[in-house]
């Protein structure tokens, strides 16, 4: 007796989004079929060991980094041994880097670009990211990083930030604002910096810096000592430390009064930085007296 094969049957839950179903589409062979180049993920998941921590990462993100994606080629299982990373037991191990450093990279893979959990470009996240993008040539990783760390990075971190990846272009500009900003460098800025850029940075300011006062005391009115920045020494018996007369009766002067302090202003030679800042980086970046 020969037996009807039964045909399988077909569920569609949104009829309105096919136009048509082809009779012999259960029929098609997989073989066929052409899997997309961008969007047929393997979904296979790689063991990899970083110091004493494990992950467990797929490895379509993986393979977007040149390094990875070429380790992915060359591994082969030796005898009887499990193929590497396919199991915690057998881990890929990588050298050389930080568990935290390799978190901060899959924070950014795993995150989507249109999502509204993406994390925050600080430069805790950026900096490591980068670092591994960098390491393991993660190029589309790479050019996504750069803006944002370019856009987030204070000064100082964008000349460690150059440094390290070999960015020249960053170095000059981020040298220029150090030299015209307000405030001195802090300590925690002069160690990040390192003794060459202190120097030049010092040697920009005090030669291209000037402070000028005008005071803002107003001629026939009064003024405590504090405001004009002198003391009283008493009557009679001394001589003039300007127009040396003598046996008069003096102040001390005691530095700018808060008058004074009051009425000075910061002038800056913005070309002139500029240019000594150029060439200190043309130089190598090194100080010649």
């Amino acid at each position: 007796m020969i037996q009807k094969k039964k045909k399988k049957k077909t569920v569609i839950e949104h009829p309105d989004e096919i136009d048509s179903l082809d009779d012999d589409s259960n029929t098609e062979s997989p073989e066929l079929l052409e899997r997309h180049p961008e969007f047929f993920f393997d979904n296979t998941l790689v063991a990899i060991q970083v110091g004493r921590t494990l992950f467990n990462v797929h490895k379509y993100q993986l393979a977007k980094s040149q390094a990875f994606s070429e380790r992915f080629k060359m591994r082969k299982a030796e005898g009887d041994q499990p193929e590497e990373g396919l199991s915690a037991e057998y881990p890929i191990k990588l050298k050389g880097v930080s568990s935290s450093d390799f978190a901060a990279l899959l924070r950014v893979l795993y995150a989507s670009h249109f999502s509204s959990n993406q994390p925050a470009p600080e430069a805790p996240l950026i900096i490591p990211a980068f670092r591994l993008a960098y390491k393991f040539n993660f190029s589309e990783l790479r050019t996504f990083l750069l803006p944002l760390a370019e856009k987030n990075l204070n000064d100082v971190d964008k000349i460690t930030f150059a440094r390290e990846f070999n960015i020249k272009e960053w170095l000059a500009p981020a040298h220029v604002r150090l030299c015209q900003r307000e405030e001195h460098l802090s300590g925690e800025e002069a160690r990040k910096l390192g003794v060459e850029s202190v120097l030049i940075i010092s040697r920009m300011r005090e030669q291209h810096r000037s402070r000028t006062s005008t005071s803002s005391m107003k001629v026939n009115h009064a003024y405590c000592y504090s405001c004009v920045g002198v003391a009283s020494l008493g009557a009679g018996g001394y001589s003039c430390n300007g127009c040396s007369a003598r046996n008069c009766s003096a102040l001390s002067y005691q530095g700018p009064g808060k008058m004074a302090a009051q009425g000075s202003t910061n002038t800056t030679d913005s070309s002139a930085i500029e240019a000594g800042i150029k060439k200190w980086v043309g130089d190598g970046c090194t100080v010649k007296d």
